[in-house]
């Protein structure tokens, strides 16, 4: 939590409004005693409306008392408003939001505001839409929440959460002594991410989050009755194995949680972690499960219920928004806005994040355009394409807005009118544009459905953003287009002189068939490409020789330009080859590559579309020219360049806790690359002696 912070006192007589009002509203470290009394107020008023909806529910009590309890639900929610209305008010004044530029709107986007319109807006949309009083009551109970503003403080002091925890760097565990304290730092080398995290948490990682995807999707189809009456079984069969594998998940982090870093030399280090935001969701994803077996639920809140896995994927998001928070202090948000969409050095990993959710989205649309033009789909989930389709269409043309918006970011577009201008007249911005204009066209104009469809199919052209194989594709296309345009001119007249000459010979004998030179094209192309339909064909003698003639010439032309594309690529593959040895051989100058000069390697070469086996290659090449061995180059855990003094001293450090087989394995690679590592070691000379 931001520790409590007076505020300036501005002038005139609004400013001085609003800063008498923030006082009241908000913690500040000279709050006025009428803040306490305030705060005391709305946690007994939050605490009484819940009594209230609680009582509510019992028919003898509602009859009883209805007047009464609707009286005070209106004077509560009266209450809540003028909260709401006088935090907006003056909200923006906190010292979170001095140097936003759109202040109210930020703390307006906070959760705890978000919160504070959700408990009041339900009781005004009933006076402009009827409202299921059911679900009017599960919003009431919000107001529980917002005690969350006077108990999360504490909360986040007692679990160590906040910015302060967020910051900390990943600390590795100290050894453990025993089988069994063994036994739990590996498991919690799995469960958790240390520095130096083995491979398999990154493998359980991955696979969770792509169980709890699955798990969500099923959860959604579950909801189409048709497909639930047919898969029951199917689905109860995975929701079970899904809830088990939780729960294992959950009951292992629980087994090695304590040994977490940040709570070193604290009581109650288990039941700290219990709390925690992560760890209360992994509790509440599997107990309804269990409850089942206690007690009957209803359907639909176990339903609810199990939604809440998808909160699970905040492990993963997090700590990447926080990065990315961290390294966009400074920038602005339209700065932001293109590190998201475009990697580069600020955006940390919620651009790659943003990338695989909006390829995720591509191919689910695309899957659901195929699978809607089955009728009998089509009619069982009309509700459910009908809505999905739209959320597609928000989806996509936010992305678009927000790149054309961006784009000035980038330096090949620093003009805000011409640059935009030229983004959008790029390849990739126009499929991005192709992809949403037909649902804006049928907002004017009467599109035929069928073509619709089609032209929603366009959406997978977007993937071309994301595949390194198709921007090759594109830019090998490119380089060659003169060789290739020169080809498919000669491919044309080729086409257009035996279409000609054939209806001249032809056109007699098979008048109905060869009725023109551009029907004669048609049996052109068929002939040159060796498809040969069979539905056009001569007769004549001189006809069948001509056909044999061009089917000879066409095997040639065809090969032409494949040839082209061919040799485009072995040459681009070659390029990248070359460029990637260079940087390999400019981060191993010094005789060792350390681990954030891999990191830059493997960025590159991902970019590249180069895979590990051809970058591990690459790079063997790249060692053994400058005669380097790949061991002793890559020394891991050295994540900065030193002078060699520095450099010894810190391989000493870095070696120091190593156990003795390790230290002779690594003092051996060592030994193999000193030469390169530019140590010179002098031996002392005995000075001369003086001349008498």
């Amino acid at each position: 939590m931001v520790e409590a912070e007076d505020i300036e006192r501005p002038s005139g007589i609004i400013g001085r409004a609003r800063y008498e009002l923030y006082r009241v509203m908000f913690e500040t470290k000279n709050a006025p005693k009428i803040h306490h009394y305030f705060d005391n107020f709305i946690m007994s008023l939050i605490v009484m409306s819940v009594v209230a909806i609680l009582l509510e529910h019992n028919d003898d009590i509602h009859e009883m008392f209805h007047w009464e309890l609707a009286l005070f639900d209106r004077i509560s929610v009266i209450i809540f408003t003028f909260e709401y209305v006088g935090r907006m008010l003056c909200g923006g004044l906190s010292p979170k939001f001095k140097d936003k530029r759109f202040g109210t709107l930020s703390y307006a986007l906070t959760p705890m505001s978000i919160l504070d319109f959700l408990v009041v807006v339900p009781f005004y949309l009933t006076f402009i839409i009827e409202i299921d009083l059911r679900f009017l009551r599960v919003l009431r109970l919000l107001r529980i929440l917002k005690l969350m503003r006077f108990i999360l403080p504490a909360w986040q002091k007692f679990c160590l959460m906040g910015p302060d925890y967020a910051d900390r760097e990943l600390e590795d565990l100290a050894p453990a002594k025993g089988w069994f304290g063994k036994v739990r730092n590996f498991v919690y080398r799995i469960m958790f991410e240390t520095p130096n995290a083995p491979k398999i948490h990154y493998i359980l990682d991955k696979f969770i989050v792509s169980l709890i995807v699955a798990s969500v999707i099923a959860i959604m189809l579950e909801h189409v009755e048709a497909i639930h009456e047919t898969y029951h079984e199917e689905f109860a069969i995975f929701d079970q194995y899904s809830v088990v594998f939780f729960t294992v998940e959950y009951v292992l982090r629980l087994f090695c949680a304590d040994l977490n870093p940040v709570y070193k030399g604290m009581k109650w280090k288990l039941l700290r972690y219990m709390l925690t935001p992560m760890a209360l969701v992994d509790f509440f994803v599997v107990v309804p499960f269990y409850l089942t077996f206690i007690f009957e639920l209803d359907l639909r809140f176990l339903r609810i219920l199990r939604l809440l896995r998808i909160f699970k994927l905040a492990r993963f998001l997090v700590p990447k928004w926080l990065e990315f928070k961290k390294l966009n202090q400074e920038r602005t948000f339209r700065q932001q806005i293109y590190s998201m969409l475009n990697e580069d050095k600020y955006s940390g990993g919620i651009a790659h994040i943003i990338d695989v959710a909006l390829v995720g989205l591509i191919f689910l649309s695309v899957i659901a355009v195929v699978t809607e033009s089955v009728e009998e789909i089509h009619t069982l989930m009309e509700f459910e394409f009908h809505y999905f389709d739209r959320l597609s269409v928000f989806i996509f043309s936010l992305e678009y807005v927000l790149r054309v918006y961006s784009a000035v970011e980038n330096p090949d577009t620093p003009k805000p009118i011409l640059g935009r201008l030229k983004y959008m007249s790029g390849p990739t911005q126009i499929i991005d544009l192709l992809s949403v204009l037909p649902f804006y066209l049928t907002l004017f104009i009467h599109i035929d459905l069928r073509f619709l469809r089609v032209m929603r199919l366009l959406r997978i052209l977007k993937l071309t953003r994301y595949s390194t194989a198709m921007t090759t594709v594109i830019e090998v296309i490119t380089e060659e287009l003169p060789s290739l345009s020169a080809a498919l001119f000669v491919l044309m007249l080729i086409t257009v002189f035996s279409a000609s000459l054939m209806y001249l010979v032809e056109h007699e004998a098979q008048p109905e068939k060869y009725t023109s030179i551009p029907e004669a094209m048609y049996w052109a192309i068929i002939t040159l490409t060796s498809i040969g339909y069979g539905d056009i064909f001569p007769i004549t003698p001189l006809g069948q020789f001509l056909t044999m003639i061009m089917a000879c010439v066409g095997l040639g032309m065809i090969a032409l330009p494949t040839g082209i594309l061919a040799t485009g690529f072995h040459e681009k593959l070659r390029k990248r080859a070359e460029a990637f040895k260079e940087l390999v051989e400019e981060k191993a100058a010094d005789g060792i590559i350390t681990d954030e000069e891999q990191k830059e390697l493997d960025k590159k070469a991902q970019e590249m579309g180069l895979s590990k086996a051809r970058e591990k290659q690459f790079e063997d090449e790249a060692f053994k020219e400058m005669g380097l061995v790949r061991a002793a180059a890559r020394v891991p855990g050295l994540a900065v360049s030193f002078e060699p003094d520095d450099r010894i001293e810190a391989i000493i450090r870095m070696i120091e806790p190593m156990t003795l087989r390790h230290k002779s394995i690594l003092l051996a690679r060592l030994a193999i690359s000193l030469p390169s590592h530019s140590i010179i070691v002098e031996e002392p000379v005995p000075p001369e002696p003086e001349k008498a």
